[in-house]
């Protein structure tokens, strides 16, 4: 089977930064942007037992790509953390000819894909919304809660499509207790964006200013101003 495996955000995770919410009087905050729908990219993980949300799920969950999580690695909970979306594949981008089946799954976001190691998938800046394959979100499905199973058809590993957030309530599953102090997925609750659940943590970066954070926290110990 063609896998594409993403890097996500769990090797350098730290408590979520405690502070006031930003209202989200648009559908773009802090440098983040956050719509209910649009286009959307697949592919999927070796797993998420270590979420940058600060809880793991036993039902479908998904990482998603750092412009629409809502944070930056090392500040724990985005504002996408608990939300749940309903996920369709259309098309398989390295394959133009292949007609489907395609499935719709419904998941809930606990991860973040980072921009730094991802740009192919989870670049979306700014200055450039979408990623390689035109999509504007990216999930990147948890490979340990049976996700991508029951999203890829056979011998699949990426697709492109849509995605649309709606009521938790349409999704399967149980939340697992917090790892850390400042977990949530408050998203879960709220009602779809702009509404804010978790809230935005930090503002969206770069690659190259991501890359200037990580190596500064891995050998100091704390990100710079």
């Amino acid at each position: 089977m063609k896998s594409t495996l993403i890097l996500t955000a769990t090797s350098l995770l730290a408590a979520a930064v405690h502070g006031s919410v930003v209202e989200l009087g648009s559908r773009a905050a802090d440098g983040y942007v956050q719509n209910p729908s649009g286009t959307a990219s697949f592919t999927f993980n070796k797993g998420c037992a270590t979420a940058a949300c600060g809880k793991t799920v036993t039902g479908f969950a998904t990482a998603i790509n750092q412009l629409t999580f809502g944070s930056e690695t090392g500040l724990g909970a985005g504002d996408a953390c608990g939300r749940c979306f309903k996920v369709t594949g259309d098309k398989d981008p390295f394959s133009a000819n292949f007609t489907g089946p395609f499935n719709s799954i419904i998941v809930k976001a606990t991860n973040m894909c980072p921009i730094t190691g991802n740009e192919q998938w989870c670049g979306q800046t700014i200055s450039q919304p979408t990623n390689s394959f035109g999509a504007s979100v990216h999930f990147d499905l948890c490979g340990d809660s049976g996700a991508p199973e029951a999203f890829f058809p056979s011998g699949r590993g990426a697709l492109t499509g849509t995605y649309e957030e709606v009521p938790c309530s349409q999704w399967t599953g149980t939340d697992g207790p917090s790892l850390w102090e400042g977990a949530c997925l408050d998203g879960e609750n709220a009602a779809c964006w702009p509404a804010v659940g978790c809230g935005n943590k930090g503002t969206e970066l770069s690659p190259c200013l991501c890359h200037e954070r990580l190596l500064f926290m891995y050998t100091v110990g704390t990100p710079p101003p």
